[in-house]
């Protein structure tokens, strides 16, 4: 479906997507976006809070149904969500163990992931991360 076409409660998650996948990343712009146009950059806008909501969709799901943090299916999502951060820049271990830590620490970041999510998955989600962390990133 096309986020053009989705109304009442649909559009509105997909106005909060967009609005989520920007503020996780705060005032940062994709890598190769400075001469899109006004268009363009909403079209990718659009896909990176799209793809935000799988990824803390499925985050959701693994928590809600009781996978751990190191799952290898967890860890799969957390990958995707690394990948993920690649629109913005590339973290090294150091950056992607603050990160995990600044979503759980900071309020603005906790409530983005949590609401309408599972309360508890932004310390989930940062244990995950540290166990990616700590096993594919130097």
């Amino acid at each position: 479906m096309q986020p053009n076409n989705l109304s009442g409660s649909a559009a509105l998650e997909q106005t909060e997507a967009v609005e989520d996948g920007t503020a996780l990343i705060g005032s940062l712009t994709p890598a190769g976006t400075g001469n899109l146009s006004p268009a363009q950059k909403q079209a990718i806008a659009h896909k990176i809070g799209q793809d935000w909501q799988r990824i803390s969709s499925a985050v959701a799901e693994l928590f809600a149904t009781g996978v751990p943090s190191n799952d290898p299916r967890t860890q799969q999502v957390v990958h995707e969500h690394y990948q993920w951060l690649g629109h913005f820049w590339t973290p090294d271990r150091a950056s992607y163990l603050r990160l995990a830590e600044m979503y759980v620490n900071q309020p603005k970041f906790r409530h983005r992931i949590e609401r309408r999510k599972p309360k508890g998955m932004a310390a989930y989600l940062r244990d995950a991360m540290t166990t990616y962390a700590w096993a594919r990133l130097r």
